[in-house]
């Protein structure tokens, strides 16, 4: 599939062209949040289309009625879903040429989904990404990712990056520009509707790593454009503390099981190796990220934690790290973490992924 730019003005509206898919990601309780501002920021006449993915009921309540209110189409299943079961199951209601892909816990910035269709109608391109920022602020000026690079040599994935990460905006703003790029990050994204139907939709089998990865490197197989718009601005709401109910949810994110068969998958898919290069590093950071929920807790979880992410920065001390992870994790149970064991699946560490273990 290969778009090209075209001279023709479209004479549709930017909200007549696009479809836009809000998923769940790791949390619930900045979901409320990240929508109220999404429908604050939706062009109008775009389609709004919540996925919304074992939220508490007080949550679903409010999620429901502002889908709801605002003419969206609302999709909801009782368990945990991951971003990319949650992409395909909206995209049986897309009807447009674009689809914005949203998690739940951004922010958006006036202007955002023009801009990255005005990328789109200039460039030809098939995918577009905006300049995303983090913090616990939507004024955040701590870039995100602004574009990046992915650099696969004889089987390795020697280069995963995003480019100015961590740096302020005011540092790189006039760096900042449009440009083809190899990575971009679910956070937010634009595709169009007819490249995700010509890859077989989104990959299930990436659950946690390498599902925008994946994204990129096919539209670059196929010839299309993927472009950075730094136009076009988000923010990912992040260094907040977690609701207690939503701990398990955060763990089972980041689990191991996930983590590993994520970036087996990939590399099956991709024919990199799993040993060696971006895989083992993004192990290594899923590892710590399964651990931020101790920050801000009692002082066990705090300097547990601590310990926990510092062992797992290397490959050395990561494997004795995880069985300290468990003792620290034994102190706490979750109901979506047992029902996982009830039904099989696969759970992180815990009580209950013991009893899972010691079942097997």
């Amino acid at each position: 599939m290969e778009q090209n730019a075209s001279n023709t003005v479209d004479q549709r509206s930017v909200g007549e062209r696009t479809s836009v898919i809000v998923v769940p990601r790791q949390r619930w309780s900045l979901a409320v949040r990240s929508l109220e501002a999404v429908l604050a920021e939706l062009p109008e006449g775009a389609q709004l289309i919540y996925v919304d993915g074992g939220s508490p009921d007080e949550i679903r309540r409010q999620l429901q009625t502002m889908v709801e209110a605002a003419g969206g189409v609302w999709i909801h299943r009782d368990c945990i879903l991951t971003g990319n079961e949650g992409r395909n199951m909206a995209m049986e209601f897309v009807d447009r040429e674009f689809v914005v892909s949203v998690d739940n816990d951004v922010i958006p910035h006036p202007g955002w989904i023009d801009r990255m269709v005005e990328c789109a109608d200039e460039t030809g391109a098939g995918v577009v990404g905006p300049l995303i920022f983090h913090g616990p602020k939507p004024e955040s000026a701590n870039i995100h990712i602004a574009g990046g690079a992915i650099e696969i040599h004889d089987g390795v994935m020697t280069t995963n990056d995003r480019h100015h990460s961590y740096l302020n905006v005011d540092q790189v703003e006039d760096q900042l520009e449009r440009r083809e790029t190899t990575q971009l990050e679910f956070h937010t994204i634009m595709i169009r509707a007819d490249l995700i139907r010509e890859i077989g939709g989104f990959d299930e089998n990436l659950i946690t790593f390498g599902d925008h990865e994946d994204l990129t490197l096919a539209a670059i197989e196929r010839g299309v454009g993927v472009w950075f718009e730094p136009a076009a601005r988000i923010t990912y709401l992040t260094m907040i503390a977690l609701d207690e109910n939503e701990i398990g949810y955060w763990q089972l994110r980041w689990c191991e099981e996930w983590n590993r068969s994520s970036l087996e998958h990939f590399g099956r898919k991709w024919k990199i190796e799993t040993s060696s290069g971006w895989p083992v590093t993004a192990r290594l950071w899923g590892t710590r990220e399964r651990t931020r929920w101790y920050h801000g807790r009692n002082k066990l979880y705090k300097y547990g934690g601590l310990m926990v992410r510092g062992l797992n920065k290397k490959p050395a001390t990561a494997k004795m790290s995880r069985h300290v992870e468990e003792r620290l994790m034994s102190r706490r149970t979750d109901v979506e973490v047992q029902r996982r064991v009830d039904e099989g699946l696969p759970v992180p560490y815990g009580p209950s992924a013991a009893v899972a273990r010691s079942a097997a």
